[in-house]
């Protein structure tokens, strides 16, 4: 009797979802961690409406089409192979890349730049590129980089 139960309690936690959103964001089972991706829109005024489409294997988070000061983001369980891509729109330009896929640095290739360990990935659009940043634990300010130039 006793064994039956250990299993059928292990085949819940089996069969249990990565992501089990709740509250204000998402609680991730055992050994998996929460991220964030942050696309801020600060773009000029009086100039074309940002477009983006950002997706991963399993999630497909549409076309969207952020005002401009506004904070597009959502939150995700991530495991090691987890990869979040964007292609953003302006005008006649645009870029895509990868805007997460390495759960120490958000992105493996600023491995040098963002701190281990960074659970916000925070993109800032504007009008000579996009740059990524990370908040400063010890003032809480964000710091940027150009991460990206338009094409």
């Amino acid at each position: 009797m006793v064994h039956s139960l250990v299993k059928i309690v292990f085949l819940l936690f089996i069969i249990m979802p990565y992501n089990i959103k709740g509250g204000y964001g998402y609680h991730c089972s055992y050994r998996i961690i929460t991220r964030q991706v942050h696309i801020l829109n600060n773009l000029p005024k009086n100039t074309p409406q940002l477009k983006l489409h950002c997706a991963s294997g399993d999630d497909d988070l549409g076309y969207n089409y952020p005002a401009l000061r506004t904070d597009f983001k959502w939150e995700f369980c991530a495991i090691s192979n987890t990869l979040y891509f964007c292609h953003f729109w302006w005008g006649n330009k645009n870029t895509v890349f990868d805007v997460f896929n390495n759960l120490d640095h958000c992105v493996a290739d600023e491995s040098n730049f963002i701190p281990r360990g960074t659970q916000r990935c925070i993109y800032n659009v504007k009008d000579d590129g996009i740059y990524i940043g990370f908040e400063d634990p010890f003032t809480g300010q964000t710091i940027y980089k150009k991460h990206r130039d338009w094409s």
